[in-house]
């Protein structure tokens, strides 16, 4: 008896239980949730330039490594990072005592080189008499010497005044002054290669010289400093990369299905990240020959001017092409607009039953997909999908397709 009252206890309780329920569910809800309301707008079109958006890196006009042509311990460096430097400033200089002394030993050469020549020093090479100098004339006497001894000689052993022998030794010493003479001009000729031969040497000394500095070609600021004084450097060794950032260098990369509307002169309107100033403006000035296999994308270059240096060599750019002139497009607000996963819709408004169920005209939320453009002001352009004159909802904000709205203002 036991087990059964406690089984009618518990099923007493459930019967409790499910009354308890159902008094719960029959109980009045609150106020209906109201319908959102929604003003309609006409889709409108305007007149625009057609754009092509891209993006790309701003790059110094000139970037440039400077270095020294010969070794040496560096005695000064005049600049550092984020100097101005002007054209034909010296930027950095070697010590100057091993240069010199080269110089002054090639010039004191030259200089005992040229008196071999006896004309002094700095004589003319083209044109020089060789017969002129006195070693030749001497020779050129000795051999006139000669062979009048050998003419009277001649003369002599003719009429038999001297022997035959006696000939034989004015001859030959006619040969040996005649070999002298020849020696001679080759001594001068040989002289005179080797002036050439020193002044060159001595040109070479002033070039290592001059080249123990170095000067900016042109205007620009110090990028990167590579060295430090007192530091002995290799021929060809670093010291500063100086860049050229007035103008710069915009480098655009243009996908190659839009290559062929990219032209030298067209205007680019960019921005930089974590710039907050107004889009600024280039023009492109080189066009690149060929698409890149690997990214198939087009080089082009703009050039920026930057007289202030606000802008920096690396920045990252989103950036627009003018490609043509204005043109009409469709805009709407972009409150207009709702984006989800990527995917852009407008809704319009319409019947729930359409043309299946036309007793059901509840207003209904029709989403329409549609491709966006070029943003500006607060509008956006309707590449494709959206039809000029189409009515609207003005503000799209928490819509859905099908949820029911109310019209009004």
């Amino acid at each position: 008896m036991n087990a059964i009252a406690a089984r009618c206890v518990g099923l007493a309780a459930l019967l409790g239980a499910v009354g308890a329920c159902s008094k719960a569910g029959s109980q009045p809800q609150g106020p209906a949730r109201p319908l959102p309301r929604v003003a309609l707008t006409v889709v409108a079109t305007q007149e625009l330039p057609r754009k092509v958006a891209v993006t790309g890196v701003l790059a110094a006009q000139e970037e440039l490594v400077l270095g020294l042509e010969v070794a040496g311990r560096l005695q000064s460096l005049a600049v550092d990072v984020g100097d101005v430097v002007n054209a034909d400033t010296v930027v950095a200089a070697l010590a100057p005592l091993e240069f010199a002394l080269a110089v002054t030993r090639a010039e004191a050469v030259l200089a005992a080189s040229e008196s071999r020549l006896g004309r002094g020093s700095g004589v003319d090479l083209e044109g020089f008499d060789v017969e002129a100098v006195p070693a030749v004339c001497e020779a050129k006497a000795v051999v006139i010497e000669a062979r009048l001894h050998r003419d009277r000689t001649a003369q002599m052993v003719q009429e038999k005044m001297q022997p035959d022998s006696a000939l034989e030794s004015a001859a030959a010493a006619l040969l040996v002054a005649e070999s002298r003479l020849q020696r001679a001009r080759d001594d001068v000729q040989s002289a005179i290669a080797d002036v050439r031969l020193r002044r060159v040497e001595l040109q070479q000394a002033q070039k290592r010289r001059s080249d123990s500095s170095v000067k900016a070609p042109w205007s620009g600021r110090v990028g990167v400093r590579h060295a430090t004084a007192g530091q002995v450097l290799a021929a060809g060794a670093p010291v500063v990369t100086l860049l050229r950032i007035d103008p710069l260098r915009l480098r655009l990369r243009v996908p190659d299905r839009l290559a062929t509307e990219t032209t030298i002169g067209q205007t680019v309107e960019f921005t930089v990240d974590g710039d907050t100033a107004a889009p600024r403006t280039g023009r492109i000035v080189r066009v690149g020959p060929a698409i890149d296999r690997f990214d198939r994308t087009r080089l082009l270059e703009a050039e920026v001017t930057n007289p202030d240096a606000s802008l920096l060599p690396g920045g990252f750019c989103r950036a627009q092409i003018v490609v043509a002139a204005a043109q009409t497009v469709v805009v709407v607000a972009k409150a207009s607009v709702v984006t989800f996963a990527g995917v852009h819709r407008v809704f319009t408004v319409g019947p729930r039953g359409g043309d299946k169920d036309p007793a059901d005209t509840t207003p209904v939320a029709k989403g329409v997909l549609v491709e966006l453009g070029r943003e500006f002001d607060g509008r956006v352009e309707v590449v494709r999908g959206l039809a000029a004159g189409t009515s609207i909802v003005a503000d799209a904000t928490g819509l859905s397709p099908d949820l029911p709205v109310t019209l009004g203002p």
